[in-house]
């Protein structure tokens, strides 16, 4: 997958190219359902698939006081998508210049600089200044150009419409069977490894302290958790504490990862880590020989569970 930073600058020639246009915070079900249209139709047709997103949420310049707390990093997001198969990957930087294209200016840059022959968006698309044209302005807009566009339905789940306010609001309540089938994969934590206080070790449970970035963050709670660390192929099992680990380290807010069977130094280096199952809420206990226990009840449970679920399930399992 080849990455551009900004449609006005690059001197990439696009050819014959069929386009994915979202946000795709997320990149939940009915993203992917969108994106492998654009992916399926780029192989029927020798041309090159493309996915035209954003470096940032276009809230940030639509109204800030607005922007939500994105479901991604940018490096996950890529992550994620470069695991659907695609050539091209846009990511535009949302900015005023950006902002202030009309409806026309932005299906112009589609034909001219991308030389789109079809284009796939969600039912509930907008786009233009101010984002006031819809779906049926870019096909109107694109038949004029010669250029297809595929308006895909809303995909629903549990008679729920899928959206990225639907997951944001079942992570906030740490829903996490919800949250994974609504995403159609599992969510994603990336992060690098950096030095912590140790104190986790001393109790015999090691863990990688993830640096912290300004994303949504799952509840306070214990996590089952699959890893991978950065240059590895082996899938790994965790148990992830997210919170204030009230116990040891009050106040001091973190996202620790004990990797099972695994006792390594990776500082510095990124662990991927996808949360599969929501396992006990976060508690303050009352003293640190009743901590090692419950965390080592922690281990066993989760150790038990990935006993079921190991047969057949792959880290990418999407």
């Amino acid at each position: 997958m080849k990455i551009i930073n900004d449609i006005f600058d690059t001197k990439e020639q696009f050819h014959n190219s069929y386009v994915a246009i979202g946000t795709f915070d997320g990149i939940h079900y009915g993203h992917q359902q969108l994106i492998e249209a654009a992916v399926e139709k780029a192989k029927e047709n020798n041309g090159i698939s493309v996915v035209f997103t954003f470096a940032n949420h276009p809230m940030e310049i639509i109204d800030a006081s607005k922007t939500p707390k994105c479901i991604n990093t940018l490096e996950e997001k890529i992550y994620i998508l470069e695991s659907m198969g695609i050539d091209y990957l846009i990511l535009q930087p949302f900015n005023k210049k950006f902002a202030d294209l009309t409806a026309v200016e932005f299906v112009e840059i589609l034909k001219k600089d991308v030389d789109s022959k079809e284009i796939f968006v969600g039912f509930n698309f907008s786009f233009g200044e101010g984002g006031k044209a819809k779906t049926k302005d870019l096909i109107e807009i694109g038949e004029s150009m010669g250029i297809k566009v595929n308006e895909i339905s809303a995909v629903t789940i549990d008679d729920q419409i899928i959206s990225s306010t639907l997951i944001r609001k079942s992570i906030q309540r740490g829903e996490f069977e919800k949250v994974n089938r609504y995403l159609g994969h599992q969510f994603l934590i990336i992060g690098e490894v950096i030095h912590g206080k140790k104190i986790a070790r001393q109790l015999g449970f090691p863990t990688a302290n993830i640096k912290l970035s300004n994303r949504l963050y799952p509840p306070f709670g214990i996590y089952g958790a699959m890893v991978k660390i950065e240059g590895e192929d082996i899938e790994r099992y965790g148990v992830v504490n997210i919170g204030v680990n009230p116990t040891l380290k009050p106040g001091e807010r973190s996202v620790e990862v004990h990797i099972l069977d695994f006792d390594g130094d990776i500082y510095g280096k990124k662990i991927y880590v996808e949360i599969m199952k929501f396992m006990r809420d976060e508690k303050k206990f009352n003293s640190v020989d009743e901590l090692k226990q419950v965390i080592g009840n922690d281990v066993k449970n989760w150790q038990n569970f990935v006993k079921v679920r190991k047969n057949g399930y792959s880290f990418k399992d999407r």
